[in-house]
């Protein structure tokens, strides 16, 4: 798993590998489906999430997994329109932050969610109620953002 690091050598780093690749043209189906995929999951999510406040459970790890894969799908979404295709989720994080700077999305929340992620997925971290607060309005902030920019864009490309 790769580390945070600063985001324009991580950048850099992500070019120089080859993970940012060009793509020929928008796939504008692609990113319909991406964005009713993250919709869904959206409203599963929203359902988890008040079964786990009802149930004061101190296990916020399947919403926080939830939500942060709902971003990746909107990121995903939205770089189409970019046309490039990106080989993992760190790269997608820096293209975004790096050529993309009025969303105001911020590398270092995206990058510790990552790592937040990918530790509940690979190392059966937690997530306790209190870390789940501090994002859950962060993510909600970046996925409403990120929704509204993809459906402008889609129809834009009709």
């Amino acid at each position: 798993m790769k580390r945070m690091g600063e985001l324009n050598p991580t950048y850099d780093g992500c070019c120089a590998d080859g993970a940012i690749k060009i793509r020929k043209e928008v796939d504008s189906e692609l990113a319909k489906s991406l964005l009713k995929s993250a919709l869904d999951g959206l409203e599963r999510s929203k359902n988890l999430e008040k079964v786990n406040f009802e149930q004061k459970s101190k296990n916020y790890s399947f919403v926080f997994t939830e939500r942060y894969d709902i971003l990746r799908k909107l990121i995903d979404s939205f770089l189409l329109f970019d046309k490039v295709r990106i080989s993992n989720h760190q790269c997608s994080n820096a293209y975004l932050c790096v050529n993309h700077p009025k969303l105001e999305i911020d590398w270092q929340i995206l990058e510790t969610a990552r790592i937040i992620r990918n530790n509940i997925n690979y190392k059966g971290r937690i997530v306790a109620s209190e870390l789940w607060k501090e994002y859950a309005f962060k993510f909600e902030i970046y996925i409403k953002a990120l929704t509204n920019e993809v459906e402008k864009k889609l129809k834009e490309f009709v």
